[in-house]
């Protein structure tokens, strides 16, 4: 069945004892929100600059916050997303990541409301093109070993430098936590890739001047990080909460500039073929050896290095810009994507 909480904001309610626990916990902190401020479907195309445009325009009033609890409503995605529909998260016997992604938002939209902020609740639909001052997407993740455990966060594929300073602000805020563990290089190719935020491909997706940080918080197959998730959504909402003052406290509207996202030439492996390695420098370790015309999409630089996603490795690689050169793009599928399915249809969302 479903529970109808204020105008338009629909929360299932799941079979079990858990599933009804977090979903009662959802509704609960969601009773009192404003509606206008609880906004599923209001995009804000009207700050919206249009393509090529030589400015971007600020958002006005108080600070606005859109948070997405992961796989929330999937059933209900567009048909360019559509292979999305079954994607319903991890599970772990009676426990639901989905569940636990929407008890932590249901935590942190009255934290965002109480601090004079706008929060907008995002279902797994997008609207087209929203703007927001930071998108945080909420999710939990699952381990093939239950002692691999830990929380990780990403920016897209060439992250703006708003969206790199938002992400930067909530790890340090998860770094702070002594009781929370850092999984190390557990960020992977499709969190960069995430649908929400892959305007270039959908178009149920946020703005591409909208600053925007996936979150998998734990590992739900892990004992720690499970009781954690499924009994204190509040301690991950404040951790989260306490990251966006310190990333807004550094920033003011009239800062555009680093809304825009990277903008990087696609590539091809040189003459001489290329060598991939793991950091930006001559001597880090060797990932990959490339043949000559290999085609790369960069998705980062430092200094004379890009950052460059490999087709055949579905993983990225740092590559000297001596060894590379102009490429056009071959429109081979970007990660999460397949050959077989129409153009711009994903084959996994994250």
């Amino acid at each position: 069945m479903n529970v109808r909480v204020g105008k338009g904001v629909i929360v299932g309610v799941s079979v079990g004892l858990t599933g009804l626990l977090f979903s009662l916990t959802f509704v609960l902190n969601l009773w009192s929100l404003d509606n206008r401020q609880v906004v599923k479907a209001a995009a804000r195309a009207d700050s919206q600059p249009q393509p090529g445009s030589a400015a971007i325009q600020p958002l006005t009033g108080p600070w606005v916050v859109a948070v997405q609890p992961g796989h929330w409503e999937v059933a209900a995605l567009p048909d360019e997303l559509y292979r999305l529909r079954t994607s319903t998260g991890a599970q772990y016997g009676s426990v639901r990541e989905v569940d636990i992604n929407r008890s932590v938002a249901a935590a942190l939209v009255p934290m965002i409301r109480a601090r004079g902020w706008v929060p907008l609740l995002v279902p797994a639909t997008v609207p087209p093109d929203i703007r927001a001052d930071a998108f945080i997407a909420l999710h939990a993740d699952w381990g093939d070993q239950s002692d691999r455990r830990g929380w990780k966060l990403t920016p897209p594929w060439r992250a703006s430098g708003a969206s790199r300073k938002l992400a930067a602000a909530i790890a340090a805020s998860f770094s702070a936590e002594p009781n929370l563990v850092h999984d190390v290089d557990g960020v992977s190719v499709n969190m960069r890739g995430y649908y929400a935020f892959n305007n270039r491909r959908f178009t149920h997706a946020a703005s591409p001047y909208t600053p925007d940080v996936i979150i998998e918080m734990g590992f739900i197959t892990n004992p720690a990080d499970r009781k954690l998730l499924t009994t204190s959504p509040e301690f991950y909402a404040a951790i989260i909460m306490r990251g966006l003052e310190h990333y807004f406290a550094s920033r003011t509207r009239t800062e555009t500039n680093d809304l825009q996202p990277l903008e990087l030439p696609w590539v091809a492996a040189g003459s001489s073929g290329a060598v991939v390695r793991q950091g930006p420098s001559a001597d880090s370790p060797v990932r990959w050896r490339l043949d000559p015309g290999t085609a790369m999409m960069p998705v980062d630089e430092s200094g004379n290095w890009y950052e460059v996603f490999v087709r055949h490795q579905f993983a990225t690689g740092w590559i000297s810009m001596d060894e590379t050169v102009p490429a056009e793009n071959p429109r081979w599928p970007m990660p999460g994507e397949s050959r077989s399915l129409p153009q711009g249809l994903p084959a996994a969302d994250r």
